[in-house]
């Protein structure tokens, strides 16, 4: 009987999104900006900005990519559209709205890595996730200043930010390398059906 329902199912298109290559992508061309000496308070404004939009979307990507492997093409989607909605608004919403939604978006995808990596038996996926959503979570935003950050204003110090690029480096590597092992897994989980 099993059989003839696995019959009846359309087959299962595994698409290696590249929506975390993205992410990376952002994350890498933020500190290459970030490099760039910023003589004006204009480049100062876009390094931080471009700093954000990669440290929010990187997550969110890996996140889509492991919700799409994992066949769950609702919640990644709705991740996707979220990160790309907040991006899209983040200079229409007051500093204490954003420094709210960039945490939900942040803990949104964090905590659907930490699920489908749980299910899935990814511990590199999940040191991935952390990793990458971790600065997120523990700097000050673009643009705010009355809220508490998480941690205190020693996180603006530059020697904190970059043991916080430090935490993006281990994400980036932990996740590609979860990401592509969980692909395997699936693929070879689909050739035994």
């Amino acid at each position: 009987m099993a059989s003839l329902f696995l019959k009846l199912l359309p087959p299962l298109s595994l698409q290696d999104h590249r929506a975390p290559s993205v992410g990376f992508f952002l994350l890498g061309l933020s500190a290459a900006v970030d490099i760039v000496p910023s003589s004006t308070s204009h480049i100062n404004a876009f390094q931080k900005q471009a700093e954000w939009a990669g440290e929010v979307l990187a997550p969110a990507l890996v996140s889509f990519d492991f919700l799409w492997l994992s066949q769950d093409h609702n919640t990644a989607n709705i991740l996707l559209c979220g990160s790309c909605l907040l991006l899209g608004l983040w200079d229409w919403v007051s500093a204490d709205t954003l420094t709210v939604l960039t945490h939900t978006l942040s803990l949104s995808s964090l905590s659907c890595c930490l699920i489908v990596c749980l299910f899935a038996s990814q511990g590199l996926g999940a040191l991935g996730g952390v990793a990458l959503s971790l600065p997120l979570l523990m700097t000050p935003q673009v643009g705010t200043s009355t809220l508490t950050p998480l941690v205190s204003l020693a996180a603006s110090d530059r020697l904190v930010k970059w043991v916080l690029k430090g935490f993006l480096t281990i994400g980036c590597w932990a996740s590609t390398k979860a990401l592509s092992k969980f692909l395997l897994d699936v693929t070879e989980r689909c050739e035994l059906m």
